[in-house]
């Protein structure tokens, strides 16, 4: 190998692999939150399908470029063949992350506009034209590349800037509509919904690192930034970027979404806690009414009728009390709510009226 292929090859290998070693710490940080967040919920959002299917094949996958980049660093020679199905497997990779990535931010701008058919067809075409832009240029970006032996990339095919433009429009555009939502609810006199401010600051620093990326690759295939790194190491920081990106998209999500349980589980228990007064009687000190002479008397002599028995749904005008059913204290659960979650708590009043100063008769 040439001087300036054999330090790109090196350097190469020192980046996959600090990436690598990133990417790992990054999967065991998180694995708790992943286990007890995302797999449960696995057959039940599109967010958690995109999450396994994004963190599992991108981590293999860069365990997969590291042992490459080392091969190429040794100077290991490979045939024309090996290094253009290599270049594909690069392609195809980064490819499918940055479909996930749009998927996920694409699914909270269409959440943000109310699943309104207009911002979907929107979204579809500049999904559409993107991937339609790396189909049809991906055999010339094989095909079109020159590689050393090593399969170092010496000069990427042009075709390139194709591709970096629709994914700079299509990451552009979807920045525009999360900003213009925000900006046009902060304007209202509304406040702003927690997750509305988590998806906007997730989404925007997730689209404009990945549009200041490909805008790199994009000036380095139009030759005003001419350096032999891009064409090879562009792919691995982009991969690295976009698996990032994907995992923190719905971990965020799913934490936002566990506190929120665990608020509204403590607004339920404070609202049963104002309905529930715990009364401690000693069972030695009861005395049977049974006898009409060991009745409480009125101060006007006349007996204290039978105990009255209120429920909760009894109105107390005395206390000036709201009826409970003006409270919303059973929370259906999606599709399925047992009844018997929501069966009303029964309270026994035992109301004794004495008068104040007059003797109780034994």
């Amino acid at each position: 190998m040439s001087p300036s292929v054999d330090i790109v090859a090196r350097n190469i290998a020192i980046i996959t692999t600090i990436l690598t070693g990133l990417m790992v710490f990054e999967y065991f940080r998180f694995l708790s939150k992943e286990t007890k967040l995302i797999w449960p919920r696995f057959w039940k959002t599109a967010e958690s399908k995109i999450f396994v299917a994004t963190r599992y094949p991108g981590l293999a996958g860069q365990g997969f470029n590291v042992w490459f980049a080392f091969r190429m660093a040794l100077g290991v020679p490979n045939s024309l063949s090996t290094c253009r199905a290599w270049s594909l497997y690069q392609a195809v990779m980064t490819q499918c992350l940055l479909l996930s990535v749009e998927s996920l931010l694409m699914l909270r701008v269409y959440k943000m506009y109310n699943k309104g058919k207009s911002m979907f067809a929107l979204l579809f075409i500049f999904s559409g034209v993107q991937l339609a832009a790396m189909v049809a240029n991906a055999k010339l970006i094989v095909t079109g590349t020159s590689y050393s032996p090593t399969c170092v990339i010496i000069s990427p095919h042009h075709s390139r800037i194709y591709v970096g433009a629709s994914i700079i429009v299509t990451f552009v555009f979807i920045l525009v509509a999360m900003l213009w939502r925000f900006f046009g609810r902060t304007s209202g006199s509304e406040a702003l919904p927690p997750w509305l401010q988590i998806a906007v600051r997730d989404g925007s620093c997730t689209t404009i690192a990945i549009t200041v990326i490909v805008i790199f690759m994009f000036l380095c295939n139009t030759r005003v930034i001419d350096t032999q790194m891009h064409g090879n190491v562009i792919f691995y920081v982009l991969l690295s970027f976009l698996w990032f990106a994907a995992g923190r998209l719905v971990l965020h999500q799913e934490m936002f979404r566990e506190i929120q349980e665990s608020q509204d589980g403590d607004t339920d228990d404070t609202l049963a806690s104002q309905w529930t007064e715990t009364i401690e009687v000693d069972l030695n000190d009861i005395t049977s009414f049974d006898d009409s002479n060991v009745r409480p008397m009125s101060p006007s002599g006349s007996e204290v009728g039978s105990p009255e028995i209120y429920t909760a749904f009894d109105s107390l005008s005395d206390a000036e009390t709201r009826d409970i059913t003006d409270e919303h204290v059973c929370e259906w659960e999606e599709d399925n709510a047992l009844l018997t979650s929501c069966t009303p708590a029964f309270m026994l009043i035992e109301r004794y009226i004495s008068g104040e100063g007059s003797d109780s008769t034994t």
